[in-house]
């Protein structure tokens, strides 16, 4: 590696290091509910620090900063307004959710990975002292943030799944999407098609594998069952954001993105046999698997 090589990667990192800037600055925007407040008029600074109870002199002083990121522009007469970037952090959209379960679900877990290192155990457990699904479910508020969020994201995938997905035969289809309804053991019975969208990922094998058994038993034979999921690639750079999905998951859940191989030992401990695998244009992996012989 040439020093100049050296010197860009050397760059790319600091500049990483130092994100926690940028997503301090739009977090304390979601949080003041500036996008709402500002809407599509320009503001002196002093005009919106009494609007919102702020101190005009360090209200200034923070717009300059979201300037910077794109969050807000200024005028030659020093007032500003928000960028369409800006206008999309309005309270309840989904970029302003994710900031919200970034900073408040997130942010620490990630900042004590290591402490996942020793035993396994996710730092969001040893953070806050449960689970993340335990405390969604404390915190009804974040709870509720993550699974509209999660509904958002899953609307977005539905498209590509449903290119690559054959229906032409099915006629009633379940669908578990995330994690907040994987344990249930009543899973509705007599469907052609049982899809999990991102479900196992968030689990150990011992807990996925009795995800796909619950599954089994509600399925008659002849049903499919279609695991969507980013498959984990044999090296990382072959596909980044599924290594980062994995830590993601080991951090914050205790589950972790799998490779061909793993789902391929994980499914016959349900009695489930894996027939292919269709790839969609979202980066997701449609792993179809039949009911085996009991």
């Amino acid at each position: 590696m040439s020093q100049a090589e050296k010197d860009a990667l050397e760059a790319r990192l600091r500049a990483q290091i130092e994100a926690y800037h940028e997503a301090a600055l739009v977090y304390a925007a979601v949080q003041l509910g500036l996008a709402d407040k500002m809407e599509a008029r320009r503001w002196t600074g002093e005009g919106l620090a009494t609007a919102l109870g702020l101190s005009a002199a360090h209200l200034a002083r923070f717009l300059r900063g979201l300037c910077i990121i794109g969050v807000c522009e200024e005028s030659s007469d020093g007032s500003f307004a928000l960028t369409p970037f800006g206008r999309s952090l309005t309270s309840g959209s989904p970029l302003a959710n994710k900031v919200h379960i970034v900073i408040e679900q997130y942010w620490l877990p990630w900042a004590n990975l290591i402490a996942t290192l020793p035993a396994g155990r996710p730092a969001f457990d040893q953070v806050f002292g449960m689970s993340v699904f335990d405390w969604r479910r404390e915190h009804a508020a974040q709870g509720a943030m993550f699974a509209a969020y999660l509904a958002k994201e899953t609307q977005a995938d539905t498209e590509a799944i449903l290119a690559a997905l054959d229906v032409s035969e099915t006629d009633k289809v379940v669908e578990i999407v995330g994690a907040h309804a994987a344990f249930l053991a009543e899973i509705p019975s007599g469907a052609d098609l049982y899809l999990l969208k991102g479900v196992l990922q968030n689990y150990a094998d011992d807990d996925a594998a009795v995800i796909l058994k619950h599954c089994r038993a509600a399925m008659a034979e002849g049903a499919r069952l279609v695991v969507a999921e980013r498959l984990l690639p044999a090296r990382a750079m072959d596909d980044p954001a599924a290594v980062m999905l994995d830590l993601h998951m080991m951090t914050i859940t205790g589950g972790r993105a799998r490779t061909v191989a793993e789902f391929e030992a994980l499914l016959p401990q349900a009695g489930l046999a894996l027939m292919k695998i269709v790839p969609t244009t979202s980066g997701l992996a449609l792993m179809e698997a039949n009911t085996e012989k009991r």
